[in-house]
This record gives C-alpha cells, sequence and structure tokens, in this order.
C-alpha cells in the first residue's frame, strides 16, 4: 500500500497506510499559511479489498462543518470522478471503499490540473473569435491567462468572468470552462450577444496555489480575494494585472466564480452599490433561476449562517478588498459573487454524484442566458 501526493493539485500527509482497514491520514495547511481543507492524493493498493481512510484532524480543518453530509470524490483514472461512501466521525473524515482497481485517486471535489488548462486554452484560441493573452507570469513563473472573446469596440460592454481565486475552488474552473465552450458555439443568439458585448475571462486566477495543491491562497499565503484595495505587484500579482487590464478595457459586468464548503446550494451575492446596481441584481438572479433550476434566490450568506472568514474586518481587508467590491466601486457596475457547493445543490439534488464537474459546465453555459438580458 503507498499514497502518493507529489503532484499537480496533490495534498495531504501520511501517518500510517500499514493497514488498509486503518489507513490515517492528515489534511496538510497552505505553503505560507495556515488554511487546511482541500486534499488531493493517490492510493496505489491491491483491488477488491475494503479500505478505511481516516483523515484524523478534519476536525480542525477550516471549514469543519463542511464534512457533516460530505461525501469525497475518487477517480480511476482521473477523468472520471464519482462519489464514495465518506462519514465524519469523533471528528475524522472517514472514507469506506473497496476500489476495483489497483489506483485510485481521492480529491476534495473533481481537480482541475494546469495540463487541462493549457489544454483547454490551445482549444479556446483555435477559435477565430477568441484571442489568448499572458498578462504576466507568477511568482512560480506560471501564467496569468486572459481569454478575450468578441472583437473589442468602444461601444460594446465589456463583461469580465474570474475563476479560482481561491484554488481548491475547482468547481469555479470547470464553470468558466463551459461558458467559454458554449460562447464560442454557433448558436444565434450568443453571435447576437459577441455583437454587443466582448468577454474578458480569467479561468484560472491562482494558478500557483492550484499547482501546489492549496485550498485559499497563492504562493505567498494571500487570500486574493482580500487583496484588491490595493495588490502588491510583487506578492500578488495575479490582482495587480488584473485590475491593470480592467482598467484599459473597463467594466460593465462583473461575475467572480467561487466555490462554497458548506452552503448546500448555487446562489449570487451582488456588490454594495446604488439603487440601480441592486435592482439590476435582483433582475439578473431571478433571469438566472428562469434559465435553470440550478440556481435558486432564497438562500445566501446572509440567511444561512455567519461565517468570519468571508468578511473578517481589519485581519483581511473586509469586503472593500474584495474583487465584486472593488468593481462595483471603481467602475459603477454590477459585480455579482456566484458561490457553487461542494456538496449538493439542494433544490436539484442528486444523490449519485451530489454537485459535478459537468454541473458547473452546464451552469457555466446557462448563466449567458441572464447575462444576454442584462445587455
Amino acid at each position: 500500500m503507498k499514497i502518493s501526493h507529489n503532484f499537480d493539485s496533490g495534498s495531504i500527509a501520511v501517518i500510517d497506510s500499514n493497514d488498509i482497514n486503518n489507513i490515517q491520514l492528515e489534511l496538510t495547511t497552505d505553503n505560507n499559511d495556515n488554511t487546511m481543507q482541500w486534499f488531493h492524493f493517490r492510493c496505489h493498493t491491491n483491488a477488491g479489498l475494503s479500505h478505511t481512510i481516516r483523515i484524523v484532524n478534519a476536525g480542525e480543518s477550516s471549514f469543519s462543518r463542511a464534512w457533516g453530509n460530505y461525501q469525497a470524490m475518487a477517480s480511476y483514472d482521473k477523468v472520471n470522478w464519482f462519489r464514495v461512501p465518506t462519514q465524519f466521525i469523533n471528528s475524522q473524515l472517514v472514507i469506506n471503499y473497496t476500489p476495483t482497481r489497483d489506483e485510485i485517486s481521492y480529491a476534495y471535489f473533481t481537480p482541475y490540473d494546469y495540463e487541462r488548462q493549457r489544454s483547454f486554452i490551445k482549444q479556446a484560441q483555435q477559435h477565430e473569435q477568441c484571442q489568448h493573452t499572458v498578462l504576466a507570469k507568477t511568482v512560480d513563473n506560471n501564467a496569468i491567462d486572459l481569454l478575450t472573446i468578441g472583437e473589442p469596440d468602444k461601444n460594446k460592454k465589456s463583461i469580465w468572468i474570474i475563476a479560482r481565486q481561491h484554488p481548491g475552488e475547482t468547481m469555479a474552473q470547470w464553470f468558466t470552462e463551459g461558458l467559454v465552450n458554449h460562447l464560442l458555439s454557433q448558436d444565434i443568439c450568443l453571435q447576437k450577444l459577441l455583437a454587443k458585448s466582448v468577454f474578458y475571462i480569467v479561468p484560472n486566477m491562482n494558478p500557483d496555489g492550484s499547482i501546489k495543491g492549496n485550498h485559499r491562497t497563492n504562493s505567498h499565503g494571500l487570500n486574493l480575494n482580500r487583496q484588491w484595495k490595493n495588490p502588491s505587484k510583487t506578492l500578488c500579482p495575479e490582482v495587480y494585472y488584473v485590475q491593470e487590464k480592467m482598467a484599459d478595457t473597463g467594466v460593465d459586468l462583473l461575475l467572480d466564480i467561487h466555490g462554497d464548503e458548506e452552503i448546500p446550494y448555487n446562489f449570487i451575492m451582488p456588490a454594495k452599490g446604488s439603487c440601480t446596481n441592486s435592482t439590476q441584481a435582483n433582475q439578473f438572479k431571478s433571469n438566472f433561476m428562469t434559465a435553470t433550476k440550478e440556481f435558486q434566490v432564497e438562500v445566501d450568506y446572509d440567511n444561512f449562517h455567519k461565517k468570519q472568514d468571508r468578511c473578517c474586518g481589519t485581519s483581511c481587508g473586509g469586503k472593500q478588498s474584495m474583487a465584486s467590491q472593488y468593481v462595483a466601486n471603481n467602475f459603477g457596475c454590477l459585480a455579482l459573487v456566484l458561490e457553487m457547493p461542494f456538496i449538493d445543490h439542494n433544490s436539484q439534488p442528486n444523490n449519485i454524484t451530489g454537485w459535478s464537474a459537468t454541473r458547473s459546465m452546464n451552469l457555466g453555459a446557462e448563466i449567458l442566458k441572464p447575462i444576454y438580458k442584462f445587455l
């Protein structure tokens, strides 16, 4: 029995793997930060034998309340991922499963690695309406990718989509892949959309954290979504150069795509702004709910429960340092945070898959409908 984690997005610590009925692991913290939630590891073992995997410090994780209804993800081929029986017992996350092959991977959610990102960027570039730009390189010399879809024109609206500021929230990048693929289709309505607007899409704001297997931070241990008030060019180039590009293009609508560990719903939180923006936000959400049963408007941060990590005052810079509030304040436009669950969307539950990469991609495609109506 061997457990490996030294690969793109891998993260776990092995305590004891000698007994397959009591494999003991630990979550590890983000580098240069104490956030602890994401895991991704591979087991090299014997098929047909029952395994009990215990993540013994799950109760000490940054979002320990997230484990109550959680089911871990697994894959034999790193492409097709499925849920496996998981329980949260005595502050330990316990996975009980009998693999049918000698190698199996486990992860907090379906990973989205850098190799897939490069392949996706290359495929998108082949479309005549899509241009690829590297805004800058990160501390670890990874590209901050920007996809520009549509022909820039001063009379067109600038639609900005940014995803995966928090690298462990991989559903955000699956969402953008679904959005881009659908936007580049030959659908007549989408062509009308591109006649009115240009999309600026950053599929992965935090490639360093993604590769390192971090959950919330970049190489310097910074939460990108708390750096928008005054980002450092050296410590936080991801935000600095995106802001610089936004200044060039302007912003008429921002969608900042995330995942939430605890809330079992898809929902949108608008930045605070004018009465006009508030009305626009309510209409956008209503149109999105009309477009798909995978979205709802009844549950969000304001009425689920208070979460200190989402806005912890001066220690994180507060809401003024979040992307949505920065854009709303500086461009006077509608700025929305979209959250997807790690578990399931309770308004449209699926007991087999829970929330998934495929459902994230489909939701990304569907959001083009309320964007079209917004324009």
